[in-house]
């Protein structure tokens, strides 16, 4: 049985917003811990909880594509 393909630009932009989604995730993490933030902080930390919730959605509509691209393609 052979492996299901996906397609590379799938994977590139996989694994592109899985980045982007951890770096902002762990900036936000980060910046929740802090006893205090500045107004400049705030607006990073309002930037980075808005693209965490982007690349999260992002990512599950890839996993979504895909899934269905694999679904799509006949079996030998």
């Amino acid at each position: 049985m052979k492996q299901p393909k996906t397609l590379p630009t799938v994977n590139l932009v996989f694994a592109t917003v899985l980045s982007l989604t951890l770096g902002s995730g762990g900036t936000a993490l980060h910046l929740a811990s802090q006893p205090t933030l500045t107004e400049a902080q705030t607006r990073v930390f309002n930037s980075a909880i808005a693209l965490w919730t982007t690349g999260t959605t992002t990512l599950i509509g890839l996993l979504g594509v895909a899934s269905a691209s694999n679904n799509n393609t006949p079996h030998e």
